[in-house]
């Protein structure tokens, strides 16, 4: 297609959608494209991008409507500072990259891409996706369940198993993480917004976190390494009624890259359950992970994997410093999300004693 695409809804017309709907099989002469609606999607969020779902409406020759009913549309968000602070972290290419060359090797269910393309150095983008309106979204503000932890734990695997150290990964580089001063003073937003949910030990640990963070991203991103999906929380998958082919959907691959799986695993399970319920069934379902590699053709012992997730998680605060102390949101869902993420993973990494390990990547 053409580089002259929409990075905005306020761009898209039916022409451009029927051009793109007709170009890639998906509707043909028995179907016209008439119009379209669009909604936005995750209210409360969209720090790094616009997501809408389109309404399709056809003028059909005979015969069943070929075309979706409706897709999915995400672009940059119009806010310069976020999109730039995303484009400098690689964000907007890597999924438009995923679909364009990943999503059809991995064995997990992702939505089906109409479009990707970005322009601009990666600054701006446009995604077309498959719609699932009958799934059910995950809410972090709530919290992970652990039946729902148990569907998702072993996609992790089987996007994991095949990659596993895989040589190929070698030459994909980390994500450029924000620089010390700006998580310094990320730490004393978060700190200044939502220091009742920060344990007393976190404000004692400021400036030795502060220090590690590089070493911790090293060692995140050293062998033993895989395929991540970098995002895999609660807010980015999508559950099936009973009984759906589609059991579970995994969405939003910007932060896709080589790294630790332990990153996905302790992401999910540290930051998104809420804290009794992590607690009671962290260790099941890290040993339902680990069987779940199994059959993959990966070993990986209980031992190995109880350290790796201690480290993840401390490592992973880094995200909740991001969260919480550069991506200034306060709409009041985003509000709810942050202080509950705060209150889990920080009680996370001290059930687990984590913060014990800080004089290791001094």
């Amino acid at each position: 297609m053409s580089k002259a695409f929409p990075t905005s809804i306020d761009a898209v017309d039916v022409p451009w959608l029927s051009a793109v709907l007709t170009a890639n099989g998906t509707i043909s002469g028995g179907d016209r494209l008439l119009a379209f609606d669009a909604k936005p999607l995750g209210e409360g969020f969209g720090q790094t991008g616009v997501a809408l779902r389109l309404g399709l409406s056809y003028a059909q020759s005979g015969g069943a409507r070929a075309g979706p009913a409706s897709l999915i549309a995400k672009f940059a968000t119009s806010d310069d500072t976020r999109r730039k602070a995303s484009t400098a972290m690689g964000l907007y290419q890597r999924e438009v990259d995923f679909y364009l060359h990943r999503a059809s090797t991995i064995k997990v269910r992702s939505p089906r891409c109409y479009f990707a393309d970005s322009r601009d150095e990666g600054e701006h983008f446009a995604l077309l996706l498959e719609d699932f309106p009958v799934h059910r979204p995950g809410d972090e503000t709530v919290g992970c369940t652990v039946d729902d932890a148990r569907l998702a734990v072993p996609q992790m695997a089987r996007l994991h198993g095949p990659y596993w150290n895989a040589t190929q990964l070698k030459d994909r580089v980390a994500s450029a993480l924000p620089s010390r001063e700006a998580f310094a003073n990320a730490w004393d937003e978060m700190q200044g917004r939502f220091g009742e949910y920060l344990p007393p030990a976190f404000v004692a640990a400021r400036d030795a976190y502060l220090e590690a963070i590089p070493a911790l991203q090293a060692w995140i991103n050293a062998e033993t390494h895989t395929l991540i999906h970098g995002d895999f929380r609660l807010d980015n998958l999508l559950f099936g009624p009973r009984g759906a082919l589609d059991a579970i959907v995994v969405l939003d691959w910007q932060a896709v890259r080589a790294a630790k799986g332990m990153q996905d695993f302790a992401y999910l399970i540290s930051h998104s359950m809420n804290v009794e319920e992590r607690r009671t069934h962290e260790r099941d379902l890290l040993r339902l992970y680990i069987e779940a590699l199994r059959e993959e053709g990966v070993s990986y012992d209980l031992d190995t994997a109880l350290d790796d997730y201690r480290r993840a998680m401390l490592y992973l605060f880094c995200y909740v410093l991001y969260i919480t102390g550069i991506n200034i949101n306060t709409h009041e869902r985003a509000l709810r999300r942050k202080k509950a993420l705060i209150a889990r993973a920080s009680t996370a990494i001290l059930d687990w004693d984590a913060l014990a390990l800080l004089p290791r990547f001094a």
